[in-house]
């Protein structure tokens, strides 16, 4: 699936989609907001993150519940690329060029009170993934590492890549609506009746498939800008 709007009605359709088994749809990757507040009396220092229980699988080929828009994304710094058996947090420079792994040279660091966020794509290629991730952090001068499992509400993050055999965009149904009407959701989402011919009319505007990992994050830092 791919969900380019927002709302509560929308965000409740996207957890029972979720908990069904279905994944999120990765032309542009998947943007995750990891929200950081240090509520203790001493500072913290965020030393990795990490992809874990990660598994691999062939990109879904089954119904694609296609509702692109147009939203922007956020300013980030890192980004994991799944196609990867161990994916590394990258550091992303201004014009979106990855570079080598993030907190191989930096911390970020939260004294009390502060608050921070870190936006990370995660993007795949090749594969129907699954995966959570683990934050590593320092309490004041404790000398051991604590860590925290992050999760999309109790599951796994779910992303399969475009299913591009060939070269070619393949699925055996598609549903989408041009006008969707989420502030009162009607379920006006109407099944295409030839899925093969459905990406001919913008043929000549899509990215070659599968995108590599490197042009797909400088894809999403330009939309930050």
């Amino acid at each position: 699936m791919q969900i380019a709007v927002s709302g509560p009605k929308v965000e409740d359709l996207r957890k029972q989609w979720l908990t069904a088994g279905a994944s999120h749809f990765d032309e542009a990757g998947l943007n995750i907001a990891v929200r950081l507040l240090n509520r203790g009396q001493r500072r913290v220092r965020i030393i990795g993150l990490e992809v874990v229980e990660l598994v691999q699988k062939p990109p879904l080929n089954g119904t694609l519940l296609h509702l692109p828009g147009q939203g922007g994304a956020d300013v980030f710094r890192i980004a994991f690329n799944l196609d990867e058996a161990r994916p590394i947090p990258r550091e992303v420079d201004g014009k979106g060029n990855v570079q080598g792994p993030f907190f191989q040279h930096q911390e970020l660091e939260l004294n009390k009170d502060d608050r921070d966020t870190i936006w990370v794509p995660v993007a795949v290629s090749r594969y129907s993934v699954k995966f959570r991730l683990r934050l590593s952090y320092f309490v004041g001068d404790d000398a051991k590492p604590q860590t925290m499992t992050l999760d999309d509400a109790g599951r796994p993050f779910a992303l399969t890549a475009v299913n591009c055999p060939r070269g070619v965009r393949t699925y055996r149904r598609i549903y989408t609506s041009l006008t969707p009407d989420w502030g009162n959701f009607q379920g006006r989402l109407s099944q295409v009746p030839n899925p093969a011919e459905y990406w001919t009319p913008v043929r000549d505007n899509l990215d070659r498939c599968p995108l590599d990992f490197a042009s797909k994050i400088k894809q999403i830092a330009q939309l930050t800008g």
